[in-house]
């Protein structure tokens, strides 16, 4: 395992990139739209900022919009505060996302989203997100993601290198992807 120290912008866009791959291609942004292909998973709010997936939903909306402020303000107040010096927006209009399940434990919640970028060569890669959110005072907010092997969090500043079981133990154990304080 190895851990780092980065900027919240390096470590949003070394997932997603590493994840998806960079787009190159300029065209509009389509509609993010939640999953309907499972009949057992309940209808997911993505436009309501007081669901976990609306709060990913709109997350991931005003990031790749670049705008930086809105984006800040759906995280966790433990992350807010430690990216209060460094988190950036980014702009793409070539990432689109969908929003597929949502999976809850009290005051947390794992919010899944299928993510697809262009990559250099001009091709449509995708990869499962997996962001963990806490509930705070009745406020959803984001406090990591995991991107295949890669876990950020956003209240450390950290970005984990671990293997793919790993992943799923840790994001079972704790929203941010980290070690349980």
């Amino acid at each position: 395992m190895r851990t780092r120290t980065f900027s919240v912008l390096a470590l949003l866009l070394a997932a997603l990139l590493a994840a998806s791959g960079c787009g190159k291609k300029s065209q509009a942004p389509e509609e993010s739209q939640p999953a309907s292909d499972s009949a057992e998973s309940t209808a997911l709010d993505i436009r309501s900022d007081r669901t976990p997936e609306g709060v990913t939903n709109h997350f991931f909306g005003a990031f790749f919009s670049g705008k930086d402020s809105e984006a800040w303000s759906y995280l966790t107040e433990e992350a807010q505060q430690a990216t209060k010096d460094s988190f950036e927006a980014q702009a793409s209009d070539t990432i689109r996302w969908n929003v597929t399940k949502v999976d809850r434990d009290n005051s947390n919640a794992y919010v899944y989203i299928n993510v697809s970028d262009l990559n250099d060569a001009g091709d449509v890669t995708s990869e499962e997100l997996i962001f963990a959110l806490r509930n705070e005072q009745d406020k959803w907010g984001v406090a990591g993601f995991s991107a295949g092997d890669m876990i950020v969090n956003f209240e450390e500043k950290v970005l984990e290198t671990v293997s793919n079981s790993e992943v799923s133990a840790r994001v079972s154990q704790n929203p941010a992807g980290g070690t349980a304080k």
